[in-house]
C-alpha cells in the first residue's frame, strides 16, 4: 500500500526501514522523519504524516510479534510515544482551556 504518494513510499518500505532502524543501538523513536530520512526521502506536504505513524507502529508490533525487533527496543519506542501524546494531549487541553475559557469581564 502507498503511503506517501509525495515520496513514494509505501507500508513495505516502512517496514524494511523499522527493520534496520530498530537494530541501532538507542534505536530513535521510529517518527515519520526518521524513516523518511532513513529511507532518503522527504516530506514534502506532510499530509501522510497521521497513516505513516499508524502504520509505523503498526509495523511495529507485528516485527516484534515475528521476533525480528527487539521487544526492549519497541517497549522504549512505544512508551516514549506514549509519554509524547500525553504531552501533546496536555498541551492541547492548556490550550484550549485558554481559547475557550471566558474573561470574566464580558459577563
Amino acid at each position: 500500500m502507498i503511503v506517501c504518494s509525495c515520496a513514494r513510499v509505501t507500508d513495505h518500505d516502512i517496514e524494511l526501514a523499522l527493520l534496520e532502524i530498530m537494530i541501532e543501538e538507542n534505536a530513535p523513536l521510529p517518527t515519520p522523519g526518521v524513516v523518511w530520512r532513513h529511507l532518503q526521502k522527504r516530506l514534502d506536504c506532510c499530509g501522510c504524516a497521521p497513516l505513516a505513524v499508524h502504520i509505523i507502529y503498526e509495523k511495529l508490533e507485528a516485527l516484534e510479534a515475528k521476533g525480528l525487533v527487539c521487544p526492549c527496543a519497541c517497549a522504549n519506542a512505544k512508551d516514549r510515544k506514549r509519554r509524547s501524546d500525553e504531552r501533546s494531549a496536555a498541551k492541547a487541553r492548556l490550550e484550549g482551556d485558554v481559547v475557550t475559557s471566558k474573561d470574566p469581564c464580558e459577563a
